[in-house]
């Protein structure tokens, strides 16, 4: 494709991301699903004789390794696919026959919706977009519903050619795929019930993550390199939409976890005081399985559970100090599965729902009631 057409085509995407459905309005309660870390289908790892034996001969050589490579030849993820695959259908099963019964209206996606390396607008990025995504979750439960979408590091790795694809090619492809009208990373949106408003910011917060800007990082492009030095840019975003916004209720929608039981992004803290500021709940992915934490008078919404859960991520189920409200792991197995959230004008109510995981001939994490959410909480104080 020429320059030409390509500016072509990402200028008409743009405006056609207007287009895009977007969630029923009126409802006295609407209820969405919160999900994240899923984008496993499709994805096949280079060869292995490749990884082990040809790759360190091109680096010793000095060959120019792309960071899609390097990623693509990590060996936890190339051992992970078979069962993340695996997980991320049955678990989109799992999610429609809640959905059916909750009447979800809409899917919040936390991101990593294509591991491992992303996809950008060539063949094989427009296959894994069927594969992953669109012929997943295309069942009655999805049909015709939004899905506000958010980056995650899987995502980026190739760089602004990912980032286009997903803000700017995915919504002409499926008018579901939800990001925004300017063709950003970062976008809001509102939710508007009979007598509520919910406001939304999603930021892009592999900005913030400083190892990432590191010269070893596969993650590290100069789409990052540049929107490292702009964050200043997304805090102000945010702390715009959120002051502007008299809604009832008010969400940060990101990617990577301030509070967490393996890895905190501390660089996120600007972002918090704003979210605090206005008594906001933050809901993110990147750990891979369900938790709730309570730190500062703030809500804390873990769901990176659609895909491949790691009970290492919620610390094998054993709480790290008066934070975690609950974690949906035990000592071998995190939960697969997602959250829902009913919002209405009186509450928030957040439902965690854990798969009972039968798979491969064992039962690896049981739950005895897996149409009943295994944990819930609720919050009744709005936002200001």
């Amino acid at each position: 494709m020429s320059r030409t057409v390509l500016t072509l085509t990402l200028a008409v995407s743009a405006l056609a991301a207007k287009n895009s459905i977007i969630a029923p309005e009126g409802a006295d309660v609407l209820t969405v699903a919160l999900l994240g870390d899923f984008g496993w289908t499709g994805w096949e790892p280079l060869p292995l004789a490749f990884c082990n034996e040809a790759l360190p001969k091109l680096i010793a050589d000095g060959v120019d390794i792309s960071t899609e490579i390097q990623n693509d030849c990590d060996p936890g993820d190339r051992s992970d696919i078979r069962n993340a695959t695996i997980e991320q259908k049955h678990t989109a099963r799992y999610i429609e026959d809640v959905c059916l019964k909750k009447n979800c209206s809409a899917f919040l996606s936390v991101g990593d919706n294509f591991y491992d390396s992303g996809i950008s607008f060539d063949t094989a990025g427009i296959l894994r977009f069927y594969d992953s995504w669109a012929s997943v979750y295309n069942s009655t439960a999805f049909a015709g519903k939004p899905w506000y979408q958010c980056l995650g590091n899987h995502d980026i790795v190739q760089g602004q050619p990912a980032v286009d694809f997903q803000t700017h090619i995915a919504p002409l492809m499926d008018d579901r795929w939800y990001f925004g009208h300017d063709g950003l990373p970062y976008y809001t949106y509102d939710l508007v019930g009979s007598n509520w408003t919910a406001t939304f910011v999603v930021i892009e917060s592999d900005c913030f993550i400083n190892k990432y800007q590191e010269s070893s990082s596969v993650y590290l492009t100069p789409y990052l390199k540049a929107c490292h030095k702009k964050t200043q840019q997304q805090v102000n975003f945010l702390k715009k939409s959120f002051a502007e916004s008299d809604a009832d209720w008010k969400f940060l929608h990101i990617h990577h976890g301030y509070m967490s039981s393996s890895s905190n992004y501390t660089e996120l803290a600007p972002l918090m005081d704003i979210v605090q500021k206005h008594n906001g709940v933050v809901f993110n992915g990147h750990d891979h399985c369900m938790a709730h934490y309570y730190y500062q008078d703030t809500n804390f919404v873990l769901t990176g559970a659609a895909g491949y859960a790691q009970a290492g991520d919620c610390n094998y189920g054993e709480k790290l100090g008066p934070y975690a409200q609950w974690l949906g792991a035990d000592s071998e197995q995190a939960a697969n599965g997602f959250v829902t959230l009913d919002i209405s004008a009186d509450a928030l109510n957040f439902e965690y729902y854990a798969r009972d995981m039968r798979m491969l001939g064992s039962d690896l994490y049981p739950v005895s009631h897996d149409m009943k959410p295994s944990y819930n909480f609720t919050v009744t104080k709005q936002s200001t």
